[in-house]
């Protein structure tokens, strides 16, 4: 699962990815854009990159010498999502990091843990897993619908489970 910070970095690259491609449907470059809006020649540059988070004021500007007023609820409901992305990044983090590491603990416990009545799985011979695959068929009482699929996928192991 990626984090907060990350989803909110993603989404304002995105934002930027999109303020371009408004400007390059009007055939405007970011130095002219800048020019009318008033703004420093880097600013369009920072938006685009997604360096800067706009304003809603600095998308309307954007939009208006675009023409595209149209898509301005749409902008700046999408910053509004992203600012969202940041107050739970910092919500996550005002514990610290140990908290946010100890999240990922639990699923590394669940998928690695040691079971010392099982032999691993790369050391498991096909009459083994057949058996055992044949013993939790039994224990949940699943239908028997995995017949003939006990082959490795690697292709390691060309003899068929037994039946």
């Amino acid at each position: 699962m990626p984090s907060p910070s990350s989803s909110a970095q993603e989404a304002r690259r995105a934002l930027g990815q999109r303020l371009r491609e408004i400007r390059k449907e009007t055939s405007l470059t970011a130095r002219a854009l800048a020019k009318r809006a008033g703004w420093h020649e880097s600013k369009c540059s920072r938006l685009e990159n997604g360096k800067t988070r706009p304003s809603e004021e600095d998308l309307r500007v954007w939009t208006l010498h675009c023409g595209a007023l149209d898509q301005l609820d749409d902008l700046i409901a999408f910053v509004r999502n992203m600012d969202g992305m940041y107050v739970e990044w910092h919500r996550v983090m005002r514990g610290g990091l140990r908290r946010l590491q100890e999240s990922d603990v639990s699923l590394y416990e669940v998928t690695r843990r040691y079971e010392p009545g099982v032999i691993p799985g790369l050391l498991q011979t096909p009459g083994y897993a057949a058996a055992l695959m044949g013993d939790i068929i039994d224990f949940h009482q699943l239908p028997d619908e995995h017949q003939g699929r006990g082959r490795r996928s690697d292709g390691a192991s060309t003899c068929p489970l037994p039946r």
